[in-house]
């Protein structure tokens, strides 16, 4: 008797324990369709403004106009932050740069001040999601589509 019940207790754990770990795995799954579908979602809204941008700028065929923002982001050797955070660091980090460079948009590239896209984002500290990071810029290059690349520096919280 004591066997029967020794081994309804072994098949039992194993239940419990595939269950957990199944439950482990699709909550990774749920998290990285998560993550995707929000990129997805940003990278929607932001070719929606191109195409806008570009309608209305039809007529000016033979001007070069900027039209596009986008960053090129890495991560300084001493950030540890999981792949999610980064993921979450990158998507805040691209929108905020969208929205700082605004005032570029729409302007030919010839007429651009180019030492102001630097100034304008470098050295800045933001907060995403609990993390205190600062944004370096390591190059701008300016044309239709101006592309940063941006280094993400962690800060310590001065608590």
């Amino acid at each position: 008797m004591k066997r029967v019940f020794f081994f309804a207790a072994v098949f039992s754990l194993g239940i419990i324990l595939g269950s957990a770990l199944s439950g482990i795995l699709v909550g990774k799954q749920i998290d990285a369709l998560y993550i995707e579908n929000r990129s997805l979602k940003e990278k929607i809204s932001v070719s929606e403004k191109e195409i806008k941008e570009l309608r209305e700028n039809n007529n000016a065929k033979y001007r070069r106009i900027i039209t596009k923002i986008s960053t090129k982001i890495s991560f300084a050797d001493k950030c540890k932050y999981t792949d999610y955070e980064k993921s979450t660091i990158e998507l805040n980090v691209e929108k905020k740069v969208r929205e700082w460079l605004k005032v570029i948009t729409g302007q030919e590239v010839e007429n651009v001040n180019y030492l102001l896209v630097p100034g304008i984002i470098d050295n800045r500290e933001i907060e995403v999601e609990g993390n205190k990071i600062g944004i370096k810029v390591e190059l701008v290059v300016i044309a239709e589509d101006v592309v940063v690349y941006l280094e993400i520096i962690p800060i310590k919280n001065q608590s």
